[in-house]
């Protein structure tokens, strides 16, 4: 018997539901023994089929024939007996139990498998038919507010976003450069006169300790504007450059008055000074 799917060149397992399985006694006679639920593994040789012992489900083998392939070195992955393999579970996946034992084992009804049930209601696992799961209260997390302050920023940025010459002009010793990469890649090459807040660590005190006030000019740069660095400016996927996060968390934070820098730019050729470990 050969289930459908890749052969012994291929190797794998397939479980076979509800399957008539027949057996030789003795003087060759075929006997029934009723629909199993089996696992051939074409990789062993292996047929295993699913039993009950005492309260539990158990997954009996049937040895290899000695002429069935096996690569060389493949370990025989189980033992007799063993418990159900991984991926394999007590009751097939649209929720009837597996096939009946054997005749030859005890008739007799056996208790139910226990199941186990949560102590409490989750909401990955609530009735379907009982609505939405309420939501997880967290005063320190709003999600509404994220998504107002994306938008602000997605206005301000159509405005804001500049190119070198007129960063050069904004940079003012009145301005803030604030450079949200790490503290690594901003010791390799940054801007000059730029101050370093890693995104991670920004707080309401830190970004206060570093911008005089709410109105302060402040600029931004990240990742995905400079070119030819990637061990200092190591590129972002362009659809999460850090551009984006830099600038809606400052304005979450109440600072409104913040430029980008639009273009991406050469690190060897830009006339935006630069300075630090790799600086060209």
């Amino acid at each position: 018997m050969m289930p459908p799917g890749p052969g012994p060149q291929q190797p794998g397992r397939y479980t076979l539901v509800d399957r008539e399985v027949s057996v030789l006694d003795s003087e060759g006679n075929s006997t029934s023994v009723g629909p199993l639920t089996l696992l051939f593994d074409s990789a062993t040789g292996e047929v295993s089929y699913l039993t009950r012992e005492g309260n539990a489900l158990v997954w009996c083998v049937v040895p290899r024939p000695p002429h069935h392939y096996q690569p060389a070195g493949h370990p025989v992955p189980w033992s007799q007996p063993h418990l159900a393999p991984p991926g394999s579970a007590p009751y097939l996946p649209d929720g009837r139990p597996p096939s009946p034992v054997p005749p030859s084992l005890p008739a007799a009804p056996l208790p139910p498998l226990p199941m186990p049930t949560p102590a409490s209601p989750s909401p990955f696992t609530q009735d379907p038919g009982a609505g939405p799961p309420a939501p997880i209260a967290n005063p320190l997390v709003d999600t509404a507010g994220f998504r107002d302050s994306v938008a602000e920023a997605d206005r301000l940025r159509a405005e804001r976003r500049v190119g070198e010459a007129a960063f050069l002009a904004l940079a003012t010793p009145e301005s803030v450069i604030l450079d949200c990469r790490s503290r690594a890649s901003f010791a390799r090459l940054h801007v000059r006169g730029a101050v370093n807040l890693p995104f991670p660590d920004i707080t309401a005190g830190e970004l206060a300790r570093l911008i005089p006030t709410p109105t302060t000019r402040v600029l931004i740069y990240c990742n995905n504007n400079f070119a030819a660095a990637p061990t200092a400016f190591p590129e972002k996927v362009a659809r999460a450059a850090l551009n984006h996060h830099s600038f809606a968390t400052l304005v979450a934070y109440g600072y409104r008055n913040v430029f980008e820098l639009a273009p991406l730019v050469d690190v060897a050729a830009t006339e935006i000074p630069l300075e630090g470990e790799d600086a060209p």
